[in-house]
């Protein structure tokens, strides 16, 4: 998976609130998102949040790389946005990975896309709290506080993926015994051991 993040533009931050300020994130004029793997995703419905298990270093490492790059963005424009330069590594002290031990913490709302295979969408509400699927994310906003900042990774759409289930008639199928050359062969025990093997043959 490919971003070319020398198109990314992060835009100069805006007040939202006391203490709280936001900046956009953007490439080539269109919010910064990208589809993962099929993965796990824990809901938290109380505080509209979620975790996804990410566990392909190809996706780790484009996370890391859009972490770095915004540190470093933040660093260049701390003067100007802060009326106060601020070294890469200062930045880098202050700065909230959301990638911790395979797990990106994430935010879901109102807009967010919970559907299933017949694409009929879903109340997430309504669903369990761990689901498996595939997850559409997107890199929001990066949140500034006092005293840290972050990438507000959102969920865009999750398509929900069931485990299928064989029934009875599938298992045994599976389980057919196959005609094979060595099936016509002589047995080489003698008749009467073999009866004893198989006179108790059920399980239960």
């Amino acid at each position: 998976m490919e971003v070319d993040l020398e198109k990314v533009k992060v835009y100069n931050p805006v007040k939202m609130n006391e203490g709280v300020y936001c900046s956009k994130i953007m490439i080539n004029s269109e919010e910064l998102q990208f589809q993962l793997p099929k993965n796990v995703l824990t809901l938290n419905k109380e505080k509209k949040k979620c975790t996804i298990c990410v566990e392909k270093e190809e996706i780790h490492d484009l996370i890391k790389s859009i972490s770095e790059l915004i540190i470093t963005k933040t660093s260049e424009s701390s003067e100007k946005w802060f009326g106060k330069l601020l070294s890469f590594e200062e930045c880098k002290q202050i700065y909230k990975e959301a990638l911790l031990d395979n797990l990106l913490y994430c935010f879901y709302d109102e807009n967010t896309n919970f559907y299933n295979n017949s694409e009929r969408e879903i109340d997430p509400d309504t669903l369990d709290t761990e689901l498996k699927g595939i997850a559409l994310i997107k890199c929001g906003l990066i949140v500034f506080t006092k005293t840290s900042f972050f990438i507000r990774w959102e969920v865009s759409q999750f398509k929900i993926k069931k485990e299928k289930t064989k029934n009875v008639e599938d298992i045994l199928m599976d389980y057919l015994i196959r005609d094979l050359e060595e099936h016509d062969e002589p047995l080489e025990e003698a008749p009467d051991v073999l009866s004893k093997k198989i006179e108790n043959i059920t399980l239960f």
